[in-house]
C-alpha cells in the first residue's frame, strides 16, 4: 500500500492539521485505519497517536481509497476535540477491550400482568363540581329541578 497525501491545511483555531489523503492498494483489500495511520505518521513527522483518521473509504471498482485525516499538535487537544467513536476506531483491538466504558447497570422492569388477571383500580372520589351536576334524588330523567342548568 502507497499512501499520498493530496492536500495538507493548517486549522489554527484548533491548533491541527487537516489532510486528504489517497492510498493506492492494488491487489490488496482496502488498507486498515492503523496502516494508513503508520505511513501518515511517518510521513509527516509525527507520533501515530497524535492522528485520527476521519474517512478511509474505497471507490468502486478501483483500488484505491481516499480519506481525510486530523494531525494534532498535542494529545489533551486531540481527546478534547475528537468524538469517542473515533478515537476508539483507531485503536488496536487489544486497547479497545480494556478501553470499553463499564457497562450500564440493568434497569428491572415491573412484573407483566398475566391475561385474566383482574386490574386493581383507583378508588378516588369525585370532586365537587361532578356531585353538584348530579339531578337532585326522586327527580325523573328530563324533568326540571330547580337551581339546575
Amino acid at each position: 500500500m502507497k499512501v499520498e497525501i493530496i492536500e495538507k491545511t493548517e486549522n489554527p483555531l484548533f491548533k491541527r492539521t487537516e489532510v486528504k489523503f489517497k492510498a493506492d492498494h492494488r491487489g490488496e483489500p482496502t488498507p486498515k485505519r492503523l496502516d494508513a495511520r503508520a505511513q501518515l505518521a511517518a510521513q509527516l513527522g509525527v507520533a501515530e497517536e497524535l492522528i485520527v483518521i476521519e474517512k478511509l473509504a474505497s471507490t468502486h471498482g478501483r483500488q484505491a481509497a481516499s480519506g481525510i485525516a486530523r494531525v494534532y499538535s498535542s494529545r489533551e487537544q486531540l481527546e478534547g476535540l475528537e468524538p469517542k467513536f473515533l478515537l476508539m476506531r483507531g485503536m488496536p483491538k487489544e486497547a479497545k477491550a480494556e478501553a470499553k466504558p463499564e457497562e450500564k447497570p440493568k434497569v428491572e422492569k415491573p412484573p407483566e400482568k398475566k391475561v385474566g388477571e383482574p386490574k386493581e383500580e383507583a378508588k378516588t372520589e369525585k370532586p365537587e363540581a361532578e356531585k353538584a351536576r348530579k339531578p337532585a334524588e326522586g327527580a325523573k330523567p328530563g324533568e326540571k329541578v330547580k337551581g339546575g342548568r
